[in-house]
């Protein structure tokens, strides 16, 4: 098999391994933290956005950027973070 052949097996096959790890995050996705206000002060949360709309919305006809993943080290957060390094 010649050298080019042998890297592109070998690459197709730690894709598969990625994939089977878990989910992998969709193209251009990243993990970012963002500031809300309540009444007891200021609080950090997550969310998962991307370039263009892809995440569903409450209105089945309409999408969004952003997927809310909470404050950090919740599972959402934990999981999204995962997808990421996986696409890495």
């Amino acid at each position: 098999m010649p050298a080019a052949g042998y890297a592109y097996a070998q690459l197709q096959l730690q894709v598969q391994q990625i994939k089977a790890s878990g989910e992998v995050a969709p193209p251009g996705c990243c993990v970012l933290r963002y500031q809300a206000r309540g009444n007891k002060g200021t609080y950090w949360y997550y969310k998962l956005h991307a370039q263009e709309p892809i995440f569903p919305t409450l209105d089945p006809n309409k999408l969004t950027k952003y997927k809310h993943l909470g404050k950090a080290g919740s599972p959402e957060h934990v999981n999204a973070v995962m997808q990421v390094q996986r696409r890495v």
